[in-house]
């Protein structure tokens, strides 16, 4: 094999190990899609059994870390899983449902094994007037703990007033 051949085979192996990288194995995306599937496991229909919501309450478990820390104003916070697992507990009954989304993600990587993300959180509850507060503004920290992205920092830093 000539050298230009060889050349060339290096820079493609090469570039197709970076575009690899970059589509499955993006860690931006990864906790990205990691906030949207704790939004979807606080989500609950009014039609859930008491087991479905407790499996929810399981998975959520699963993605935050044991000393989550979850701040909802400047005065109070709730601190780990058992604590914050039981927050999304709590809310769930006061509404026949209970939607969680998220909009404007942004993920800024500190170090390979934290990130930091921004994003509005949307609640809202059919059943329950009390249930549809104005969207928050919330940043959190996520940390990398055996190839899995853990939220352990939560917190809201202003209520969008006219937003909704």
């Amino acid at each position: 094999m000539g050298a230009r051949k060889l050349v060339t085979v290096v820079l493609v192996a090469v570039a197709v190990v970076l575009a690899a990288r970059y589509l499955f194995w993006n860690d931006k995306r990864d906790v990205r899609r990691r906030l949207f599937a704790m939004a979807e496991a606080a989500s609950t229909s009014g039609r859930a059994t008491a087991e479905e919501r407790s499996s929810a309450a399981e998975h959520l478990g699963a993605l935050v870390t044991d000393d989550v820390i979850i701040k909802t104003d400047s005065a109070s916070f709730v601190g780990g899983r058992p604590a914050v697992v039981r927050l999304a507990l709590d809310a769930a009954p006061a509404a026949n449902t209970l939607r969680v989304s998220l909009e404007d993600v942004q993920v800024e990587l500190i170090d390979p094994a934290t990130a930091t993300a921004f994003f509005t959180l949307n609640v809202s509850g059919a059943g329950s007037p009390a249930l549809h507060p104005l969207p928050r503004q919330v940043h959190a920290t996520l940390v990398k703990r055996r190839g899995e992205w853990l939220l352990e920092r939560g917190e809201v830093l202003r209520t969008l007033e006219g937003a909704h």
